[in-house]
């Protein structure tokens, strides 16, 4: 249950980042491979919600409580659901505002003739040849 909860706070910034064209450059999905991945992550993540809506109702209906605390667990339950349903819409409808800049395909060129600063003073084992072994 846990799992149908997290699913689609992994599945969604994945769909929005391989369709981006802006990150992922000429690597990114075309627009068929993106609609059908919408389309079945879409009927995934509503299959979990309905899943986890429903698993609620259940508690709520066949548990032992009194009335008055079903009705509170109810309330808050709901409310957390609600919460829960807007985060997922605004990972789907939020606007990606700029490009990242090491993943731009502009200045992709450029980046890869820098060399990178955690790796320029690493200090690499020697290596051992075959006949010093032996």
């Amino acid at each position: 249950m846990i799992l149908s909860f997290e699913l689609p706070f992994a599945l969604v910034p994945l769909l929005k980042f391989t369709s981006c064209k802006t990150k992922m450059g000429s690597h990114v999905n075309p627009k068929a491979i993106t609609a059908l991945t919408w389309v079945i992550g879409g009927l995934i993540m509503g299959i979990n919600i309905y899943y986890l809506v429903s698993s609620f109702i259940k508690l709520l209906i066949h548990s032992h409580m009194k009335l008055g605390l079903v009705i509170f667990c109810g309330i808050l339950g709901f409310a957390g659901i609600a919460i829960y349903l807007a985060s997922i819409g605004y990972l789907v409808f939020r606007k990606n505002k700029e490009a990242t800049p090491l993943l731009s395909s502009r200045n992709s060129q450029n980046v890869e003739t820098l060399p990178r600063q955690d790796i320029v003073n690493m200090q690499l084992p020697n290596r051992v040849s075959t006949s010093d072994v032996d």
